[in-house]
This record gives structure tokens, C-alpha cells and sequence, in this order.
């Protein structure tokens, strides 16, 4: 069975490096939307998503150096933009030719790109394909280079450096956080009224509602681990051990359970991404679970919003723990001048270098540094406050088990489909049976 899904996953990924080879065509593709988290972004992370017939764009060549470096990226719009100048003016002050690339499925055509000589130098993806990456042979550590755990630490926050070392070793620099925090709207609840635990989140909304336009709380709820990973970790859950195991089954992942069980008695029966959103931005809700993404659609509808930690989990005594998602920096294994793009990936990660792109882009910095210097950006100081109490995203090969099985088990739940003891039951048998195949 693995070697026939091997051999699915090749004829695949052949096609996907010949649309990577195409880039050079000068159409455009299509703008991606900004408003997807980062686990839409890595909902199958194992599996190779189909090409596309839009061609991307032709390389962004920055600088006429002799050294050449090949980033690929998805970064786009006005975000991208920030980006590029920081490039353009590392490439003239040290005379290298750094050349961008907008890859739409980059850690997939990796996979066949860099064995076979055709890849970049780097690439700029998110922390949860770096075990993959890593056992693949399609990344290196950065150690012989001079970045190693230690500088990690010395340089950026424990959950940006957990996302990226990888069995003991330095995989990777890293760029920016995200997380999902409690984003309220101010003109329907003041900061002092907020809940500070689950128990008066429930209790606050069994006298708040009344549906179907009025409701305290609303998120992603139906059938989305991602949001709910904000209870689960809350418990003391972990999702995902780096062996291949999981906690799911266990007595806190039951009471996690009973909690989003209890959700769904205060929101509406079809509260996925799309509905929360939608009453957030009417103003039908008073506060939704969502993250960075989501703001400058929300600033933009004229509403006056706060931010806030994500309540105490009432049956742990301890913070919501969402995941962070890190953005970062990647070394190809075959980098054609890899000491050169180890530089840049460092002169990326610099303190002035985030903290430019912080204010410029609001996205929260993983520089130590760098977030001293935004603190006062009061968006920017909120989701730096609650990556602190995040859980970075497995970033192992086994995260490629809990999509399908957790999302299934969450929609369960909240549907009613299975009582909350048999729906954890039922995920962490089939998280085992995925996870067997990927040993």
C-alpha cells in the first residue's frame, strides 16, 4: 500500500514540477486570498495538491550580483511588496542577485525540484512541513552554517523556535506568528465585561443570545481542529507527539470535548468559518475566535475592535493554547550557495529587518527583539501575547494523521453526531491507523 501511494505521489509531483518549470511565461496568476489561516493552508499537508493550469509568474529578479539566490515563496499583493524592498536592498548593499519566485503548492514541488537540481535555494513556507521536508531529503539543518538551537533561542521566541528545530536540529529562521485570539467589537462589549474563563463565556451567552442576530461568541466551530485546538491545548492535549502518538481519547481530551459540546448550544447549528465571520462583521456577535487575517477585513467594516487572550479553560484552570502557525525561512538541500542564503535567511529574521516589516504589514514578528520594538502597536502586542500562550504546530511528519480523523471528530461533536467520549474514541483510532502508515 505505501509503495503504490509512493508511486501516486511521484506521478503527481511530476506534474507539479512541470508547472513550476513553466514560470517563465509572462501571464500572472490569479491573487490568493489573505484571509485563510494558515492550517487552510496545510489542511493535507501529506498530500500533493492537484496542478493548476494558471501558469505563475515570471521570477522577480532583484540585484546583478554574481551570487545568485532562488527564493520560492507565496507571498503576495501589498504584503509581498514590503517584502520585496527588503531584498532589493539587501541584494545591492551585498551585491547578490536574489530572485523571487511565487510557487503556489511550494513544498510539493520541492519534493521533486531539489533532487532532481531544479529548486531554489530557499523556501518560504510554514513550520508544519518541516519534518516531511526534513525526512524527504528536500531541506537541510542550518548548523554547520551557524544557526543552531541555541542561536534560535538567543534570537527568537520558545514557540517560534519549537516550531522550527526538528529532531534536535535548526531547520529553518523564522518569520512571522500567527495565532487565533478573541477579537471583540467594542460597541457591543467593553473589555472590562469580557469572560475570563469558559464557565462565564457560558454563562455570560445563556442571558446575551438571542438568536438568530444576537450572540456573544461565535468561531470556526463545526468541524475545525484548528480552532479548536485552543481547547484541547487548554487541557493539556498534545495533538500530535513527535513519536506518533497522541492524547486524543484521554480524560482531558473528554472534557475539551464536553466544552465545544457545550459551544454549540450558544451558536448557530452551521458555525463554521463563513457564518462566524459573517455575523462578526454585521455586528450580530460581540467577540469571534479568529486570527490576524481576519483584521484588516474587520477594520475596513468600520468596526472599532479589541483584542483579547483567549479565556481560561475552565476545567484546567489554564489558558486557551491555539496553534501557532511560524512562518520561515527554509534551506533547500542542494542550495547552490547555500553560506550566501544562510545570510540572508539570517539578515531576515534580524530584529530591524521584522520589525520594518511588522509595522508595515502588522504581522507579528518572532524576533524577541523586534517585538519590543512594535509593543505599542496594540493588534500587533495582542497576538504576541497570545502566541506566548499558544502551542506551535506539530511540526513532525505525524501532523499529516490529525486533519482528516480531528476535523471529523470536532464535527461530530458539534453536530451530535457521536457523544463527545465515543467522537474522541473514534479520532484517536483513526488518528493511529493514518499514523501507522506515515512509520
Amino acid at each position: 500500500m505505501k509503495k503504490l501511494a509512493a508511486l501516486f505521489t511521484l506521478l503527481v509531483l511530476m506534474s507539479l514540477i512541470l508547472s513550476a518549470c513553466g514560470a517563465a511565461t509572462p501571464t500572472t496568476a490569479p491573487a490568493q486570498p489573505t484571509d485563510v489561516p494558515v492550517a487552510a493552508a496545510s489542511d493535507t499537508p501529506a498530500a500533493p495538491a492537484e496542478p493548476t493550469a494558471t501558469p505563475e509568474p515570471p521570477p522577480d529578479v532583484l540585484g546583478t550580483g554574481g551570487t545568485k539566490i532562488v527564493i520560492w515563496h507565496r507571498w503576495e499583493g501589498e504584503y509581498y511588496k514590503a517584502i520585496r524592498n527588503i531584498f532589493a536592498e539587501y541584494a545591492t548593499k551585498n551585491n547578490v542577485q536574489i530572485e523571487l519566485l511565487l510557487v503556489q503548492n511550494v513544498a510539493d514541488k520541492a519534493t521533486l525540484a531539489i533532487p532532481s537540481g531544479q529548486g531554489p535555494d530557499i523556501m518560504a513556507w510554514v513550520n508544519d512541513r518541516v519534518g516531511d521536508s526534513a525526512l524527504s531529503g528536500i531541506i537541510q539543518p542550518l548548523t554547520k552554517y551557524g544557526v543552531d538551537e541555541a542561536y534560535l533561542r538567543s534570537n527568537f521566541t520558545d514557540v517560534a523556535t519549537d516550531a522550527v528545530v526538528y529532531k534536535g536540529e535548526a531547520y529553518g529562521i523564522p518569520e512571522s506568528m500567527e495565532a487565533m485570539t478573541i477579537i471583540y467589537n467594542k460597541a457591543l462589549i467593553k473589555e472590562a465585561d469580557l469572560p475570563k474563563t469558559t464557565d462565564d463565556l457560558l454563562k455570560m451567552a445563556a442571558t446575551y443570545n438571542k438568536a438568530p442576530d444576537k450572540y456573544l461568541f461565535v468561531y470556526n466551530a463545526k468541524g475545525d481542529v484548528y480552532a479548536a485546538s485552543s481547547w484541547f491545548q487548554g487541557m493539556g492535549v498534545q495533538l500530535v507527539k513527535p513519536d506518533g502518538t497522541t492524547d486524543m481519547g484521554n480524560d482531558a481530551s473528554l472534557k475539551a470535548a464536553e466544552l465545544i459540546k457545550a459551544f454549540s448550544g450558544i451558536m448557530p447549528a452551521e458555525c463554521d468559518y463563513g457564518t462566524s465571520d459573517a455575523l462578526f462583521k454585521d455586528g450580530k456577535a460581540a467577540m469571534i475566535l479568529n486570527g490576524p487575517w481576519a483584521i484588516a477585513d474587520y477594520t475596513a467594516k468600520g468596526i472599532d475592535i479589541g483584542l483579547a487572550t483567549v479565556p481560561v479553560v475552565s476545567a484546567s484552570g489554564k489558558p486557551g493554547a491555539p496553534f501557532v502557525g511560524v512562518k520561515l525561512l527554509m534551506l533547500a538541500a542542494n542550495s547552490k550557495n547555500a553560506q550566501a542564503a544562510v545570510d540572508l535567511m539570517k539578515y531576515y529574521g534580524s530584529t530591524d529587518v521584522q520589525a520594518t516589516l511588522a509595522k508595515i504589514n502588522k504581522q507579528v514578528p518572532a524576533n524577541k527583539a523586534a517585538q519590543d520594538k512594535v509593543k505599542d502597536d496594540p493588534i500587533i502586542a495582542a497576538f504576541i501575547a497570545q502566541a506566548a500562550n499558544g502551542r506551535p504546530m506539530p511540526n513532525s511528519e505525524f501532523i499529516a494523521a490529525m486533519w482528516d480523523p480531528f476535523n471529523k471528530m470536532v464535527e461530530a461533536i458539534w453536530t451530535g453526531a457521536a457523544e463527545p467520549a465515543q467522537a474522541v474514541k473514534d479520532g484517536a483510532t483513526l488518528f493511529a491507523e493514518k499514523a501507522k502508515d506515515l512509520k
